[in-house]
């Protein structure tokens, strides 16, 4: 059986959003937890192209708690600052913001800053959205080299950008931005629903995936694991196969089951489990908490 080191696992602070900073942390704490992905968003994470948060303050009450910041998400799809922004105004604003994230990273001690290419229109060449996120990045490769921060793009559904769905869509834009800064995050929603696996995207990548957001799903819906489809244990012996040593976001997230009827029963009620959909959000510790009971029997400690 595969096995994986505790420290690997990391919190993602996003379904936390109901509930100040300081109890996400808590929690991590009495679960046992070693590392957290920090979701660069409000109201934890206050920041744009102009502000950012005491970043030293934070990493104080981070490590307070014997806890470590592996990576540091920049909310990149939904707030107003997206990499493949449509508009020439927002472009120019999108350098400073994701300058300040990386600046953020390095002194939260994150070596990684996962993010995707969001932002295109639906009514636009596909090929004008993907030079603009080609642009971004470019510009945004320096920055990340002399901070010592890995940018690390994820593919997304089609249903969320327009671009960079694919795993063919992504390495023809880590070959267009060609630069030791810019890697992989493999998402393991993203990579379902695009009908790939982790063995595709390991033969094709290797050693640029340097981050992977690592939920349940059906395929999509970001789920606590055992609520969706995914096999733990044979992803899980994946990445043992080709060596992975990098961290695994936690990030379930209840915004993709909205819209997800699978998970309904007959009488429209949450697939008869132990927990409803609402506590991701109202009650996000009974997530994180069976979340954790899923990797018991593969953790080396």
């Amino acid at each position: 059986m595969a096995t994986i080191r505790r420290e690997q696992l990391a919190a993602v602070n996003i379904n936390y959003r109901m509930y100040p900073f300081q109890d996400f942390l808590d929690t991590q704490r009495e679960l046992g937890m070693k590392t957290i992905e920090l979701w660069a968003g409000a109201p934890h994470f206050l920041m744009d192209y102009q502000q950012r948060p005491d970043c030293a303050a934070l990493r104080a009450e981070i490590e307070s708690r014997e806890l470590r910041v592996a990576a540091l998400t920049p909310e990149s799809a939904l707030y107003q600052f997206p990499v493949a922004a449509y508009n020439e105004e927002v472009q120019k604003l999108a350098i400073p913001y994701y300058t300040n994230a990386l600046k953020s990273a390095q002194e939260l001690g994150a070596a990684v800053m996962p993010i995707n290419c969001a932002g295109g229109l639906k009514t636009e060449d596909p090929e004008a959205v993907f030079q603009r996120a080609v642009d971004t990045l470019k510009k945004l490769a320096p920055i990340a080299q002399e901070l010592g921060v890995v940018i690390a793009v994820e593919t997304m559904p089609s249903a969320d950008s327009v671009i960079i769905n694919t795993l063919p869509q992504l390495q023809k834009l880590l070959a267009a931005v060609d630069h030791p800064f810019v890697k992989a995050t493999l998402d393991v929603c993203a990579v379902r629903c695009a009908g790939e696996t982790l063995e595709q995207w390991f033969q094709a990548l290797g050693e640029k995936i340097v981050h992977i957001h690592f939920t349940d799903g059906r395929p999509g819906g970001r789920l606590v694991w055992g609520q969706g489809l995914h096999p733990l244990d044979t992803y899980l012996e994946t990445l043992e196969k080709y060596g992975y040593k990098g961290c695994l976001g936690l990030n379930t997230n209840l915004r993709g089951m909205w819209f997800d009827s699978s998970l309904l029963d007959e009488e429209g009620r949450f697939s008869g489990r132990d927990f409803y959909p609402e506590n991701y959000w109202f009650y996000p510790p009974a997530a994180d908490r069976k979340n954790l009971e899923q990797f018991i029997p593969y953790l080396e400690d």
